[in-house]
């Protein structure tokens, strides 16, 4: 670009040398056409002229085009000169990007201890898996900052290349005559070159460098992929060959070991490294598992405060530990429960789980169970723990072989003591002695291999062991805990009315429901086997089953995309009923909050909020582009169209219910000539039970277009009538002020507006009379209805009132004619 500005500037240079000249010249040549001119006769002159002029015209346009075009090309040059300052500026830090890929060689030279480099060492089963997993975040970083480096590179090209394709516009060579106009477009030009040249050369120097980057993080990417496809042959070999012997006897000396204080310095680098690549990857789900947390806790607190408020007792029964340590338990249930949302998680991920889950079963048994399982259970507690740390060990040794040794044994005597003493009808739950017996059983195969030198088939066995007892019993306790919450949320909550708006725990009965049996199972089986080399090469066909992309036409899914859209659909759905069930749940309100709660059906519009929501996350979960939404859409609009009319008008208004608040919940109202209160307001349809008990279920778009009679909005007033019928000879002013009396005495009765006593018509058999008075609408009607008319009646027996009863009178006629007959018979 500099070359190119300072040729135009020196071409400018000759050009205005050679235009003095030509000028010369041509004043010169000017006279000698004056003379022919006048030689010439008009019409040849008049021709001359006019081919003349036209020449100047096309020239005069050319140039003015020229002129267009060259201030459009400075202004456009001057853009692009903005845009390449301002993304210098503020697009990629190569230095960070030089940093990050040092960072990651780093990292890479540290895990390649014992596997890549000093390949005299044994390799191990833990090793492999860990430097795995490590090697595989480092590629997605390098693939990342390589992704960075070309997108970079790739738009600092473009800049160069526009502004060059620029400089090279034909028009700008194309130099004014006019000395004025020249002398302001070099020095633009002289502008221009100014600004331009340092931006030029630092596209250079940064197109330079960001080549080396990426030519670095090509290396490195390639490195890192090679180093993985020789971790799976190791692990696919050691898969193959897993009870070959690595060492000698137990007792023999052993050849080829790093010094024991190295392996521990190298394993807990290793390990502070995968735990933080794999926490910063995973804090969504971290985050996501403390909002269940709150949730699980909300709930719990919820029946606990629902327990002392309707159970007499005042102390919380021994057996229900859910609502003796409510927040204990929701941190045991879900530290348990959450681990499944993580994938492939490394060893000392999932031991944190483990242990925080651990500790707050060990809060929740003490003082539950007797103390000689409280001891087992410290005591298989302690040993997984010991166990774990081992596991943490990445590199063989002579001394971790003898710690191994005498955990087996510790293992092996804790077990058979256990069976011993025979204490199984202390138990609670019978099935931890089948994990105690395979703990027994795996720690005696890890013995014996581990003497005879099967290194890595003893490691595994060793920690399969105590990980099968302690994760079988933590699930056995969630189980429990589980069945204490639905037991006590059945007794609590299973009277309530079967609407859209709570949740019906008589559907899930008084126990966990099987399928958390099933899946729990098959997470102790996960969690077990994962120890075991060929495990993951077992699990890859089915990974493969759920993870393979499959295309019906152009789109494409997996079985994983399917689960997960159900899931996130559902979820969505629970958490919307969870939502109304905490919201209007009478039980969880005290009795000065219960009246100013006023949320009536706002929470449909919570409750649809939040499954819009989730559906829209459902699609972006399985990556459903928009489009193809628009054409559901599109054929949903066809159906409403042909059939789904009166569907869709009962969606609309459940949502203008919604917006407008004609109704809400537990109002009274009537409609289509039956009375009753309003239970649920639901997505499509409402249900008003009537006061003889029986539940209307009433279409919204019904509902909106009935004549509804609302009698608990206004100013939850109402007004009550009574018609009674006097006889002639009456007193009426004392009927009319002893009915008065009566009203007026009656405390819930309204003084304002007062009650009145009308005589509204007389006829020939009665007086029409007519009480008239006010209740507030929370108040029975008809029970004050009831003992009103008892109060009325008793003022008629006490002074001698009548009512009339109903008159008919009956004329016989006889006919003489018929008479005389019967005397002629006679």
């Amino acid at each position: 670009m500099r070359l190119k500005l300072f040729r135009i500037l020196c071409l400018l240079t000759l050009l205005i040398c050679f235009s003095h000249i030509v000028n010369a010249q041509s004043n010169k040549t000017s006279k000698k056409d004056t003379t022919k001119l006048i030689a010439k006769g008009f019409v040849a002159r008049m021709q001359d002229f006019a081919k003349q002029s036209a020449i100047t015209s096309a020239a005069d346009l050319q140039e003015d085009r020229a002129e267009q075009i060259q201030e459009a090309t400075i202004v456009e040059i001057k853009k692009h000169l903005q845009k390449a300052k301002l993304y210098l500026r503020t697009g990629l830090d190569t230095l960070t990007a030089k940093n990050e890929l040092s960072l990651i060689a780093a990292h890479v030279t540290l895990v390649s201890d014992g596997l890549f480099s000093h390949k005299d060492h044994t390799q191990t089963y833990r090793n492999l898996v860990t430097t795995e997993k490590i090697l595989k975040v480092l590629l997605n970083k390098c693939t990342l900052q390589k992704n960075k480096l070309d997108s970079y590179k790739k738009q600092l090209s473009v800049f160069k290349y526009q502004m060059d394709s620029l400089a090279n516009v034909r028009e700008l060579l194309a130099f004014p005559e006019d000395s004025v106009k020249l002398s302001k477009y070099m020095q633009a030009l002289s502008a221009l070159s100014k600004e331009v040249a340092p931006i030029d050369s630092v596209l250079d120097q940064s197109i330079l460098q960001t080549q080396a980057l990426q030519t670095q993080a090509n290396l490195q990417a390639y490195s890192l992929e090679n180093n993985l496809d020789e971790i799976a042959l190791y692990q696919r070999e050691m898969s193959k060959h897993f009870f070959k012997k690595e060492f000698a006897f137990i007792w023999m000396s052993t050849e080829h070991m790093a010094p024991f204080s190295h392996i521990i310095n190298y394993s807990i680098e290793k390990a502070k490294l995968n735990l933080q690549f794999y926490s910063s990857s995973n804090l969504g789900i971290v985050l996501t598992i403390l909002v269940l947390l709150g949730v699980c806790y909300a709930f719990i607190f919820s029946l606990k405060k629902t327990y002392n408020k309707e159970i007499e007792e005042k102390e919380i029964k021994e057996e229900h530990l859910i609502l003796k340590y409510p927040l204990i338990s929701a941190f045991f249930m879900i530290t348990n429960l959450a681990q499944f949302l993580f994938s492939a998680p490394p060893f000392i991920f999932s031991l944190i789980f483990w242990l925080v889950a651990a500790a707050a079963l060990t809060i929740l048994m003490r003082g539950y169970i007797s103390k000689f399982w409280m001891f087992a259970w410290l005591a298989m507690l302690s040993l997984f723990v010991l166990s774990s740390l081992d596991n943490l060990i990445l590199q063989a040794s002579g001394v971790e072989r003898w710690y191994m040794f005498l955990l087996s044994t510790a293992g092996i005597a804790v077990g058979t003591v256990i069976f011993k003493k025979d204490k199984r009808d202390e138990l609670r739950e019978k099935l931890i002695l089948y994990a105690i017996g395979l703990m027994i059983l795996l720690e005696i195969s890890s013995l014996v291999f581990n003497v005879f030198g099967s290194y890595n088939l003893s490691k595994a066995l060793l920690v399969a062991g105590y990980v099968n007892v302690i994760i079988a019993i933590m699930f056995l306790w969630t189980v429990r805990l589980i069945n204490q919450g639905l037991q006590l949320a059945f007794d609590l909550y299973a009277s309530q009315d079967k609407s859209l708006f709570f949740m019906n725990f008589d559907r899930v009965g008084q126990r966990a429901p099987a399928l958390l049996y099933l899946l729990l199972a098959i997470g102790w089986i996960i969690l077990f086997g994962r120890n075991f080399p060929a495990y993951a090469f077992l699990v890859e066909p089915v990974r493969d089953f759920f993870f393979d992309q499959r295309a019906i036409g152009s789109y494409t899914f997996s079985i994983s995309n399917l689960i997960l859209f159900f899931f996130v659909v559902t979820t969505a759905v629970i958490v919307s009923k969870v939502v109304s069930f905490f919201a209007l749940d009478k039980r969880t309100f005290s009795k000065q909050q219960e009246g100013k709660r006023g949320i009536g059906s706002w929470v449909l519009l919570i409750r649809i909020t939040i499954i819009i929501l989730g559906l829209f996350l459902a699609f972006a979960a399985v990556g459903i582009p928009i489009d193809k939404i628009a054409i559901v859409l599109g054929a949903l609009g066809v159906g409403i169209g042909f059939g789904l009319q009166s569907l869709v008008n009962n969606l609309v208004s459940g949502l203008v219910i919604a917006f407008e608040k004609p109704v809400n919940l537990d109002d009274e109202v009537e409609v289509a000539g039956k009375s009753g209160i309003v239970k649920s307001i639901g997505f499509r349809s409402s249900v008003i039970t009537t006061f003889e008990g029986a539940e209307i279920v009433m279409p919204n778009g019904d509902l909106l277009n009935s004549h509804l009679v609302n009698w608990s909005s206004g100013n939850g007033r109402r007004r009550s009538s009574i018609v009674i019928n006097i006889m002639h000879n009456a007193n009426l002013q004392l009927i009319k002020e002893g009915i008065l009396k009566v009203l007026n005495t009656d405390e819930r009765i309204l003084k304002h507006p007062e009650p009145n006593v009308y005589f509204q018509d007389i006829t020939a058999e009665a007086l029409e009379l007519h009480v008239l008075y006010w209740t507030k609408q929370p108040k029975p009607v008809l029970e004050i209805k009831n003992d009103v008319i008892m109060a009325i009646n008793q003022l008629f027996i006490e002074n001698d009132i009548k009512v009339p009863y109903p008159k008919q009178e009956v004329f016989i006629h006889s006919d003489t004619n018929d008479k005389r007959r019967g005397e002629k018979n006679k």
